[in-house]
């Protein structure tokens, strides 16, 4: 009986140590009390049915190999590795710090403003949001923004001064700054081209600086650019008042994309292309980024726009409109730097000296029109619908748009065309108000003419402009009659009408002029007619199918020079130029480029030895060589098209 006592106390000090579940515990201590019976059975019974049970339950326990034993631990809460150069302590984050207010919240972290109660100094407390505290790589990133933060010693980037772990709550203590955001900068058109191009110089100098630590930041974009209160100067920015943050998603000079919660890092906007591509990363990246924000800092808006998708194959495989096109007074050297700091091919982009040099200038700002002849077009653009372009298409100007600003109307233009005295004359449509609009070339609304209506003065649909002997003459489609006006906006006289032809008009489309004659596109009848400023008839011009039919082609677009007269005849996809006579004297190929309609309207403007053609709806102005209709590379828009005209600048045009 001793014997089996003693087997059973055995039993039960393995099962302790072991932690034997309830049930088979409960049954030794009862065999263990002297109860003779247990279950029903004897105890001398009992002992060979509670070996077997027994030995299975504690045998694998006790053998138990070590390697399983530490698996089992790991289902437990694993606490964090403290990052290096990170606090630990277990007293509440408010005893450390006193937090005054919420100042921003971000995607993955909220920021406050908080006094350190051991110095006395304000910080800004970036505390990641809970949701993200339970990944241990988002901790791990976390900690390592501030790591990297502290490596860095440069007026530009934001100060860390702790970071660390407080009762649980993950912290960093930067510098508290006080300022704006160069995205809400950008977004209220608070900056001049100076302080967009001085604060970029100074984010520059940062990255240079992070860069030669072997870091690449790989989130530049406007919400991480703090320009601090004070620091905007009419001719740029305090040079200390720029602070570039946020390294949370920065890393090593060579990496490839990371993801945190599945999601890719970096905002698609201003990801470069290998960035969105997922390839390696080096600092170039960088500097592609950046010239996307000095793109938005210039223009006011990013150079790609669209769903998620959408801009990642714009970053991949399109080049932007240049940041001239959009805002005219930058200077050409400026926009073309941002050009080369968004070329695909990291090799291309400028080294970050060659950007901060061309930033700090010296260079200014782009007045007045030194060019005696620029291309005057009208666009499809909710933004500069009207253009000056330079004669190799650098934009000079921009006005009007679609709105209902000042000078704004609530659809792009039908004609546009220039007097003898620097004036722009617009022509739109809009029911009930009228329908002419004289602008000067700074864009300054001088004057409106042409109400709607069916009276002599009035018009309904205005679809060509042309200036000439000091008068504006205006080709109503709706009506097919051409009304004089004075430069002033008064009527002085109508004539044209619906009609076969000789003076009459059927589906007239486009108007041109010289100093003596005007030139009617009559579409519907299939011709070219020439009238004196009057109104007299005095020929047409057109071409029939073949020589023994009768049938004329269909004609889309005229233009006029002296004594040539050009003609686009569509169907054979020529342009025929003529003499006044009606002899052909050449025919070219008429060029176009994909996309581009074939049977479009075609405006033609031919203008010391160059030949310039737009058609209606594309986005490029081509040009052929005069004689021999040589073509030349053609100019650029970068919108679609519906007028082209010629602009000299305060002198009257010659014929």
């Amino acid at each position: 009986m001793h014997l089996l006592l003693a087997f059973l106390l055995v039993l039960l000090t393995a099962a302790l140590a072991v932690r034997l579940p309830p049930f088979p515990l409960f049954l030794l201590l009862s065999l263990l009390s002297g109860g003779a019976w247990v279950l029903g059975a004897r105890l001398e019974a009992l002992l060979p049915a509670l070996a077997l049970p027994l030995g299975f339950l504690l045998a694998p326990r006790l053998l138990l190999p070590r390697r399983r034993r530490t698996k089992a631990k790991a289902k437990s809460p694993r606490r964090e590795k403290r990052p290096t150069g990170a606090s630990e302590e277990t007293q509440p984050l408010s005893e450390r710090y006193e937090i005054l207010e919420k100042v921003g919240i971000g995607g993955m972290a909220t920021v406050y403003k908080a006094k350190d109660r051991k110095t006395g100094r304000l910080v800004a407390l970036k505390v990641p949001q809970e949701r993200f505290v339970g990944d241990p790589r988002f901790v791990r990133r976390f900690h390592r923004e501030a790591e990297v933060l502290a490596r860095m010693d440069h007026p530009n980037i934001v100060k860390v001064y702790d970071h660390g772990q407080l009762d649980g709550v993950h912290y960093i203590a930067m510098e508290f700054l006080e300022g704006e955001g160069l995205d809400k900068l950008i977004e209220e058109r608070r900056l001049t081209l100076r302080q967009a191009a001085a604060i970029l110089a100074r984010v520059a100098d940062a990255l240079k600086h992070i860069h030669a630590q072997g870091i690449v930041h790989r989130d530049i974009k406007p919400g991480n650019i703090m320009v601090l209160k004070g620091a905007l100067k009419e001719d740029g920015v305090d040079p200390r008042g720029v602070r570039l943050m946020d390294f949370g998603i920065a890393a090593g000079k060579v990496l490839t994309r990371l993801t945190i919660t599945g999601a890719r890092i970096g905002t698609p906007v201003y990801m470069s292309p290998e960035q969105a591509k997922g390839q390696k990363l080096d600092h170039r990246s960088d500097i592609y980024s950046l010239g996307i924000v000095l793109y938005e800092a210039l223009t006011g808006q990013p150079p790609f726009s669209g769903g998620y998708e959408t801009v990642i194959h714009q970053q991949i495989f399109q080049m932007p409109t240049p940041p001239k096109q959009l805002r005219p007074e930058i200077p050409q050297g400026l926009s073309d730097l941002v050009l080369r700091m968004l070329e695909k091919d990291p090799a291309k982009r400028p080294p970050l000296e060659e950007v901060i040099a061309l930033l700090e200038g010296p260079w200014e700002e782009e007045k007045g029109l030194p060019q005696p002849h620029y291309l005057l077009v009208a666009v499809e653009a909710k933004k500069g619908t009207v253009r000056l372009l330079s004669l190799e298409g650098t934009p000079a100007r921009m006005l009007s748009g679609i709105g209902s600003a000042p000078g704004h109307f609530s659809a792009p233009p039908l004609a546009v065309a220039a007097d003898g005295e620097g004036g722009i004359w617009v022509a739109v449509f809009e029911h009930g108000s009228k329908l002419l609009h004289r602008f000067s070339p700074e864009g300054k609304l001088l004057l409106s003419a042409g109400p709607y209506g069916m009276k002599p003065g009035e018009l309904l649909f205005p679809v060509g402009l042309a200036f000439a002997g000091g008068s504006l003459f205006v080709l109503d489609g709706e009506t097919a009659t051409i009304t004089r006006f004075a430069q002033d906006g008064t009527y002085l006289a109508r004539f044209g009408g619906q009609g076969p032809g000789r003076g009459t008009f059927q589906d007239p489309k486009a108007l041109v002029a010289t100093r003596e004659h005007l030139f009617v596109l009559d579409y519907g009848n299939r011709q070219v007619q020439r009238l004196t400023l009057e109104g007299q008839y005095l020929s047409r011009y057109a071409f029939r199918k073949g020589r023994e039919s009768q049938e004329l082609r269909l004609l889309g677009g005229v233009g006029a020079e002296g004594e040539r007269l050009y003609l686009a005849d569509l169907e054979a996809q020529k342009i025929r130029v003529l003499d006044l006579s009606g002899t052909l004297l050449f025919s070219y190929d008429l060029p176009r480029e994909e996309g581009e309609d074939p049977m479009a309207l075609v405006d033609l403007l031919p203008w010391q030895g160059v030949l310039y053609l737009a058609r209606r709806g594309g986005q490029r102005i081509h040009r052929l060589a005069l004689p021999k209709g040589e073509p030349l590379p053609p100019l650029p828009v970068y919108a679609p098209l519906r007028g082209l005209a010629l602009f000299q600048t305060g002198v009257l045009a010659k014929a």
